[in-house]
């Protein structure tokens, strides 16, 4: 009688199996391989083999759906290509336009409080940009400079400019306060603060500003979102075909190498006594074992070292 548990795992067998057979099985495939690459782009874009993670589990995937012609795989690869750069251009608006204004410091503590006023805005939007740098006379700073740096393709041009001193008697100061206001024209930056402080220059940056516009950080995004899917997964997908196609090729030929040597074996043989055909023993192979004859009397096979027929007792020469 079956247990509960197997019932249970015979429907879902059955179902499965149904499934297979519909028209949803890429579509599903590549849905869940999707999902996967969210999840790494979310997760482990910092893991160094995070990389392998889609392609690997794309691959086992329809392995198990029962896909497993390789120039069908390559198209659904193609296809799910397209995809990944949709989900990465969709997700990214989300996580950049939920940032918090950030507050640079740097460990030798000359430059603090760098930040930039608001982190969100439209291209219309004039932002300030903030500095205090720390040193024990002004003289020391030769300059101060905000580097804005659009995110993506086709950006606008770079902005860095030189900033102003906040107004102010700085007379015994070690701190001194640096701004800038403008507006910057790409949906996605990050920014940094230059200074050059006794002859060498220091730099600290951070993300933002960004747009409130979503569809323009998606327009920003979908270049290189899809620069990213076809430049750094689907090209490991492609290994790991090649791979399983190098080792049917190579099992195909031992296979047709071995048909090969039976069938050439069998034909050198057509038309030998099947006796004949046998493999000689040890002993016959090395020469050790003597030739037979056939008794006289009644037709026994003798040993030819043998003086007496083992079956009829007749003596010889």
């Amino acid at each position: 009688m079956e247990t509960p548990a197997q019932k249970i795992e015979k429907i879902l067998k059955t179902q499965f199996e149904k499934f297979l057979k519909t028209p949803f099985v890429i579509p599903a495939g590549i849905a869940l391989s999707a999902g996967i690459y969210l999840l790494v782009i979310a997760y482990l874009s910092g893991f160094c083999l995070g990389g392998l993670i889609t392609p690997l589990a794309m691959v086992a995937i329809f392995w198990f759906f029962g896909v497993k012609s390789v120039k069908k795989l390559i198209i659904i690869g193609a296809v799910a290509g397209l995809v990944f750069a949709a989900v990465m251009t969709v997700y990214l608006p989300y996580t950049w336009q939920g940032l918090d204004a950030p507050v640079i410091e740097n460990d030798s503590g000359s430059i603090s409080d760098g930040t930039v006023s608001p982190i969100r805005g439209d291209a219309t939007t004039v932002y300030n940009f903030t500095v205090t740098m720390n040193v024990s006379n002004l003289s020391l700073l030769q300059d101060v400079r905000v580097i804005i740096i659009g995110v993506g393709y086709f950006t606008d041009p770079d902005i860095n400019v030189s900033m102003d001193l906040v107004p102010g008697n700085y007379s015994n100061a070690t701190s001194f306060g640096y701004y800038y206001e403008t507006s910057v024209p790409n949906p996605m930056n990050i920014f940094a603060f230059g200074a050059w402080i006794n002859g060498s220059w220091e730099i600290e940056g951070d993300l933002g500003p960004v747009s409130n516009d979503t569809a323009a950080i998606m327009t920003a995004v979908f270049p290189a979102a899809l620069t990213q899917s076809y430049v750094s997964v689907f090209p490991i997908y492609l290994l790991l075909l090649l791979m399983i196609w190098w080792t049917r090729r190579a099992r195909r030929m031992r296979v047709t190498a071995y048909e090969k040597a039976v069938s050439e074996r069998e034909k050198e043989h057509e038309g030998v006594p099947k006796d004949e055909t046998k493999v000689p023993s040890l002993a016959r192979a090395m020469g050790l074992e003597k030739e037979s004859f056939v008794c006289s009397e009644c037709g026994a096979d003798v040993p030819g070292d043998a003086t007496v027929c083992p079956k009829c007792g007749e003596k010889f020469d």
